[in-house]
Formats: structure tokens, C-alpha cells, sequence
């Protein structure tokens, strides 16, 4: 192809992806399966908040509901991590069937993330460091490297470890209740971990729609 045939191409994208997503997005929403896969993950960081003052509520005292409390609490949130690794489980093997990977591989390259990241950032509370956009730009950034597929191994990968987080956590306060032992340091870093969870995961669906939308 000469380079007379390219430019136009170019020029046909720059400027207006952003624009275009969004009016996709305002017409049908986020798809699934990624909108239940961001809002289990915002769920992450919301049980997070919820254990962390139910512990530290029970620390104060010996309110025996509030123990039963935080065992139901830890039953929510792995569960709620389980479906999230499900719904990545079962998506890498359908893209796989129907060739959606791929789709998704020859749209990321042509993804203009500055023009995208421009009109996201119009709906953002401005702040110093604009995590979520960040984000954003990591993962179209991670996917043009490594691939689109890669990306979501990657993402299962996290969501491994955010299962084993929970785990280390609920460990540790059962081992605090056993012996009376405050262990402040690991509910401060397990609660950390989970809440910075949507600044990954939900923005995946953030990520991916920006690819399923790019020709609408």
C-alpha cells in the first residue's frame, strides 16, 4: 500500500473516536459480559470498606453480632470474586470460539488512545493524579504490546491474587479473634489492595467497550 493510501485512513479516525464511542456508549450502555465484571470488582472495594469498619468496630468491644457480621462479609466477597473470575473464565474461551480476539487485536491498533483519553477525561472530577484515566491508558497501551487476550490473562491473573488477598485477610482475623492479638498492619494492606481494585477492573469494561464500540 503507498503511503498516499495510508494517510487518508489515518486522518479518517484521529479526531473523532472518542466521540463515537461515547455516542454508542450513550445509545447501549456497557456490554456484557464486562458490565457485571466491573461492578463485581466495585463491589471488591465496597466489602473491602465494609470489613475494615466492621473490624475496627469490633476491636472496640465485645458485640458478638458484629463477628457474624464480618464472617458474612468475608463470604461476600469471595464469592463475589469467584463470579468475577468466572465471567473472565468463561469469556476468554467463548472469544476463542467466535474469534472476538482477534476482532479485538486488529481494533486496538488502530485505537487513537489520545483522542480517546481526551473525550473520557471530559466527565472526570480533575485531580493532580487522574488515576482512572491512568488506567485507561495503561491497558490500550498493554493490549497494543502484548495483545488483547494477553491483557485479560493478565487480568486473571490479578483477580488470583485479589482471591488470595481475601484469604490472607480473613486468615489473619480469625487468628486476631483466636488469640486476642491485634493485627492492624495486614487489614490496612489487604483493605488497600481490594479498594484499588476498580482503578483496574472496572475500568476494564471501560477499556474493552472503547474496542467493541471503535466502528459504530
Amino acid at each position: 500500500m503507498r503511503a498516499a493510501e495510508v494517510t487518508p485512513r489515518l486522518e479518517r479516525w484521529m479526531g473523532v473516536q472518542g466521540d463515537r464511542i461515547f455516542a454508542a456508549i450513550e445509545q447501549r450502555g456497557f456490554p456484557d459480559p464486562w458490565s457485571a465484571f466491573g461492578e463485581c470488582l466495585s463491589w471488591e472495594s465496597a466489602y473491602a470498606v465494609q470489613l475494615k469498619q466492621a473490624i475496627d468496630q469490633a476491636r472496640k468491644g465485645t458485640n458478638a453480632q458484629l463477628g457474624r457480621d464480618i464472617s458474612v462479609l468475608f463470604q461476600r466477597k469471595t464469592a463475589n470474586l469467584a463470579d468475577a473470575r468466572k465471567l473472565l473464565d468463561d469469556v476468554l474461551i467463548e472469544y476463542d470460539r467466535n474469534g472476538t480476539w482477534q476482532m479485538l487485536h486488529e481494533r486496538v491498533a488502530r485505537l487513537d488512545i489520545d483522542d480517546v483519553s481526551e473525550r473520557w477525561a471530559k466527565g472526570l472530577v480533575e485531580h493532580p493524579f487522574p488515576i482512572a484515566l491512568l488506567s485507561l491508558q495503561f491497558n490500550w497501551r498493554y493490549m497494543k504490546e502484548h495483545g488483547v487476550r494477553a491483557f485479560y490473562e493478565m487480568t486473571a491473573r490479578y483477580v488470583d491474587d485479589l482471591i488470595a488477598n481475601t484469604d490472607r485477610w480473613e486468615r489473619a482475623w480469625a487468628a486476631e479473634e483466636a488469640t486476642g492479638a491485634i493485627d492492624r498492619v495486614t487489614t490496612v494492606e489487604c483493605d488497600l489492595a481490594s479498594e484499588e481494585a476498580p482503578m483496574h477492573c472496572d475500568i476494564c469494561k471501560k477499556t474493552i467497550t472503547a474496542l467493541l464500540y471503535l466502528d459504530e
